[in-house]
């Protein structure tokens, strides 16, 4: 047979993928669409605290172990969670974030509470103070899932975590995740210039103790990150990132690690499909909110001061949920951005609401577009 007498046949096969794939997109457009208009509460974050134990280069928040902000009472959690019960689902799950929440002297009695009330609780933290005997203290207190940070091999994780011993603390807490009966457990990694070169030696280490997920964030410029051109990656050093995900993903998958890219921005469908195992919609504000240490209400914990909505100690959160959460839903504030005239706009919905600071133009980053160069 002729390779000319093939032609035909792979356009034919083009022409079917492409189409399946704008079938798929359509769909997917739909079910956000859905998913907006409906805006069930799936996911509360809960900010218990601001204080860590690292001072790492990228924090967002700008967290150390001497905070000194206001933070809500163990009780005033206790009473949150009693009214997200009454008010919503005992379905809903809580990430219980910080900070450090380690840090927090009731972190397992906020835990133990939300069991009780027969509701899923998850965390996410450094591993810095994780050991057997305060694994064992959450599992019994009923943890669910939890997510530990590595980001890098020895030199550049202790270099971001800038700590000398960060690495070896949370390789510790790696393995003792890793051989725990916690039935969701991942790994995240921050993505620099720095170790953007290490992501195959990750990989093994990860595979080697048996993690079953990771997710791949890039670091977006706040916080400590915002003066800091060392960390943040270039437009081609993402494309980079994003290259390896898709050129590696099945085969690593076949290794038993599942790798992702994380849910920090809109990708276009035909790539999306091969970097992610459920194509990007950013829930904040429309399946997820927070509740700051502070009290403060907003979609996920990440988002800047433009996107806070209210106050626990003084706002009603069922008719904030309602009637407030418009900037994330309706989004009618991109009709003042670049973004408005984009081609992508309708898939794309201006990105993750993370990217943004309320009036500005464009977002921080864009996987589809160099946005530096606008």
């Amino acid at each position: 047979m002729s390779a000319l007498s093939l032609k035909p046949k792979f356009t034919l096969n083009y022409i079917n993928l492409e189409l399946k794939n704008n079938l798929k997109s359509q769909l997917h457009r739909l079910y956000k669409t859905k998913e907006t208009k409906k805006h069930i509460l799936q996911y509360l974050f809960l900010e218990i605290t601001k204080k860590c134990n690292l001072n790492c280069l990228h924090c967002g928040s700008d967290c150390s172990k001497n905070v000194n902000s206001p933070e809500l009472t163990t009780d005033s959690w206790f009473k949150i969670i009693s009214y997200f019960k009454k008010q919503f689902s005992s379905s809903l799950g809580f990430i219980i974030t910080g900070g450090e929440p380690l840090m927090h002297p009731d972190i397992l009695k906020i835990g133990d509470y939300i069991n009780k009330e027969g509701m899923r609780w998850g965390m996410v933290t450094n591993g810095m103070l994780l050991n057997n005997n305060k694994l064992g203290q959450l599992i019994k207190a009923g943890i669910s899932s939890i997510t530990l940070s590595l980001d890098g091999v020895e030199e550049s994780h202790n270099w971001l975590r800038n700590h000398p011993q960060a690495y070896e603390k949370t390789l510790m807490a790696l393995q003792l995740i890793a051989k725990s009966k916690i039935l969701l457990k991942d790994v995240v990694t921050c993505v620099s210039p720095k170790n953007l070169k290490e992501l195959d030696q990750i990989a093994a280490l990860l595979i080697e103790n048996k993690i079953p997920d990771w997710r791949l964030f890039r670091i977006f410029p706040s916080g400590r990150a915002h003066e800091n051109d060392e960390l943040e990656l270039s437009f081609e050093q993402t494309k980079e990132m994003t290259g390896w995900i898709a050129a590696n993903k099945n085969q690593l998958y076949k290794q038993g690690l599942n790798v992702n890219l994380s849910c920090e921005g809109w990708v276009p469908f035909d790539q999306d499909i091969k970097l992610r195992d459920y194509s990007f919609f950013c829930r904040s504000g429309i399946n997820i909110a927070s509740i700051l240490a502070d009290g403060t209400i907003t979609g996920c914990s990440n988002n800047s001061e433009g996107f806070h909505v209210g106050n626990i100690l003084k706002d009603n959160f069922r008719n904030l949920w309602e009637n407030n959460f418009d900037i994330f839903r309706k989004k009618e504030w991109l009709k003042d951005t670049l973004c408005s005239n984009c081609a992508h706009i309708k898939d794309c919905r201006g990105s993750s609401i993370h990217l943004w600071q309320m009036g500005d133009v464009k977002p921080g980053f864009c996987y589809a577009v160099d946005v530096k160069k606008l």
